[in-house]
């Protein structure tokens, strides 16, 4: 009976496809995992935040584990100003749980069902499933080797405005994209930041990656580009998590942007969850405090940075010379696109039976703009061993595909 009554939304509501997948896989023994987007444990710095949770418990256990207020601890927040050098006020940022729902919040906030979101094609499950979920009309634009394709977003979103359609958002993973492993160029950024400017279309700048840079010069984020060099703060606003920096299970992100559009989104975040763990952010703010957050990041770029060589390796080794993958600087990803007539979600479930899992490409587009001939593949959660096999396995499932 209860089915019957759920809403419109929920029925047609897209689930996370990726964690379904991990999820049956899971029980796989020896199964050699690509799939998932998860963080060494061996990165997270538990002693520290063993200690730190046991002196916030102990020193402030009357305040951190009341209700405390929706637009983020202030404690944390000037922490985080000073860590990035911002000018800006406390007012201009927002804490949550989570980087998705500051997507989420900032969806709700701009967003009416059969508006516009542009987005990039692949992108975020998470994404999607958030847009989604608030009856957006999605539309993906390809990448190309420097990030979104203006080209091709110029030519949407005038055909767009031309059907009376509004463009409300403009979403992009600019450093070391998810899935595609690719880092925006400098030159598509200040272009991507002058165009949204001038069309007065929002940007939402989704940042989990940046800081884990493993080689090569680290660019301005949109962000800081947007407010520093074209003094708007307005046009762009930028989601950071600490899900791929001190571990996921803190749920922990924060999001920059102009002053009345964080005051909404707290609106949201006050309807949805009233705000983020208490203890978890005062346990962060003591963490930057005590000055451990550079050299955590440098041990784990340290401990990433042989890990995605070997990736790379293993796949110039292994894999056959029709497929094309992107060279990573950081992250946690690479992409692999297939020859046409290759599908992805076919290749997963042969890849299963040699217990070698990946995440499908076909997963990371909008609902009518699928392909199937790509591939995301992570290299954060596996050993040397496991890639260099794992890698054995699927190049040899590829080249027996045209046999």
């Amino acid at each position: 009976m209860i089915v019957e009554k759920l809403s419109h939304t929920t029925r047609t509501m897209k689930s996370s496809m990726i964690r379904e997948l991990v999820a049956s896989t899971r029980d796989i023994e020896g199964l050699i995992s690509f799939a998932g987007g998860f963080p060494s444990p061996k990165t997270f710095p538990a002693e520290i935040l063993k200690d730190l949770y046991s002196k916030v418990i102990r020193d402030e256990a009357a305040g951190v584990l009341q209700y405390g207020a929706s637009e983020g601890d202030p404690v944390l927040k000037k922490q985080l100003i000073e860590w990035e050098g911002y000018d800006i006020s406390a007012s201009q940022m927002l804490v949550t749980a989570g980087s998705t729902n500051a997507i989420y919040y900032m969806t709700r906030a701009l967003v009416d069902p059969g508006d516009v979101i542009i987005c990039e094609a692949p992108t975020f499950l998470g994404s999607l499933v958030a847009f989604e979920a608030t009856g957006a009309e999605l539309h993906g634009i390809p990448l190309d080797q420097e990030g979104l394709d203006l080209n091709i977003l110029h030519s949407k979103v005038d055909e767009l405005q031309s059907q009376g359609k509004k463009v409300k958002m403009i979403y992009t993973i600019p450093d070391f994209h998810n899935p595609a492993g690719l880092t925006m160029s400098l030159a598509r950024r200040k272009a991507l930041i002058e165009y949204a400017i001038a069309m007065q279309i929002p940007i939402l700048e989704d940042n989990p990656y940046s800081r884990l840079r493993f080689s090569g010069e680290a660019l301005p984020t949109l962000y800081r580009l947007a407010t520093q060099d074209y003094l708007n703060h307005e046009v762009v606003t930028e989601a950071v998590t600490f899900s791929k920096i001190l571990g996921p299970g803190m749920r922990l992100a924060f999001v920059k942007g102009d002053e009345k559009l964080i005051e909404r989104m707290c609106s949201w975040q006050q309807k949805v969850n009233i705000g983020p763990d208490n203890v978890s952010q005062r346990v962060a703010a003591r963490f930057f405090e005590a000055g451990h957050m550079e050299p955590h990041l440098a041990k784990c770029c340290d401990f990433y940075r042989p890990y995605l060589q070997k990736m790379l390796e293993a796949m110039a080794k292994h894999l056959p010379s029709y497929i094309q993958y992107t060279k990573p600087e950081g992250g946690i990803f690479t992409w692999l696109r297939l020859p046409e007539d290759m599908n992805a979600d076919q290749l997963f479930q042969q890849a299963i039976a040699k217990k070698v899992s990946f995440i499908p490409g076909s997963k990371f587009y909008p609902s009518n703009q699928v392909k199937y001939n790509a591939l995301r593949l992570n290299f954060s959660f596996s050993t040397m061993e496991q890639i260099d096999e794992g890698m054995r396995s699927l190049g040899k499932l590829m080249e027996d595909f045209y046999a």
